[in-house]
């Protein structure tokens, strides 16, 4: 396939773990499924964008051109992304990710009657704010990483009292070893149709074998964030133990409700600013 061709992700930076993929960017005509490859003893993802370059400044922030096409459209939309440009895509991705945080945060109040799903919805909330903040401070958000990114993030009192509110909601305090495992397990069924599966496990082990207890637990939780708020709404009551395993779900609505409450007062301070 001979497409314009870019490195992003981690490995195009200076954060990237041993079993961290290297994230390939091909820009070609219509859509087409993500995919991963073994190179060697490397795993390769291959994301597909259909647009041009320019309509991806934030996600193609940092990245490394491996192969141009004759119109140079790589280089070019290099050029373009100056500073200033991917300031200003990262700010709206921000505000973008704050909405949603409030979205879900609704949802929680909407279903407080519900501990499980009122969990859910919390958590939801929780991984979009940070994706929020992580975003208005100019990073790009890499799952595997972002515990590590957060805990850099500078921001202002408000915005950090958030921070830690969602961290508080997450549960990074609760990251013990049965705890991941039964996550691991029941967020592997979750992804059982998924492209990047058996990467996801990959990347749970390679932390949970370092001792990174908090960074897996976060990652996990995170990885059955993203696979659930892509569903339809009628999946979650016939697999709520799943749903509930995966996630590591807290039955307290009265604590959600007052980390919401701090999360919603952070949310609004971040797109005010």
């Amino acid at each position: 396939m001979s497409c314009p061709v870019a490195l992003i992700g981690c490995r195009a930076s200076e954060k990237s773990h041993e079993c961290c993929e290297y994230d390939l960017a091909l820009f070609t005509e219509g859509s087409r499924r993500n995919e991963v490859l073994d190179v060697g003893r490397y795993a390769v993802e291959l994301l597909y964008f259909a647009m041009r370059p320019r309509n991806y400044v934030a996600e193609m922030h940092g990245m490394i051109i491996l192969r141009d096409d004759n119109k140079l459209s790589l280089a070019s939309a290099a050029k373009e992304m100056t500073p200033q440009e991917g300031t200003r895509a990262f700010v709206a991705a921000g505000r973008k990710s704050l909405v949603s945080s409030l979205f879900y945060q609704q949802k929680m109040t909407d279903t407080a009657e519900n501990p499980a799903a009122a969990g859910m919805w919390a958590k939801f909330a929780a991984y979009r704010f940070l994706d929020g903040v992580l975003q208005l401070s100019g990073f790009r958000p890499m799952p595997l990483h972002e515990l590590e990114q957060v805990r850099q993030a500078e921001t202002s009192v408000v915005m950090a009292d958030g921070i830690q509110a969602a961290l508080e909601c997450v549960g990074t305090e609760r990251a013990t070893r049965p705890a991941i495992s039964r996550s691991i397990e029941a967020t592997m069924e979750l992804k059982s149709t998924d492209h990047d599966r058996d990467l996801v496990l990959s990347k749970a082990n390679h932390l949970l074998e370092r001792q990174m207890l908090s960074d897996c637990y976060f990652y996990i939780g995170r990885m059955a964030a993203d696979n659930l708020a892509k569903r339809n709404e009628s999946f979650y009551a016939p697999y709520a133990k799943l749903v509930q395993i995966s996630m590591d779900l807290t039955n307290d609505v009265q604590e959600l409700k007052r980390l919401q409450r701090r999360l919603f007062r952070a949310a609004n301070a971040g797109l005010k600013a």
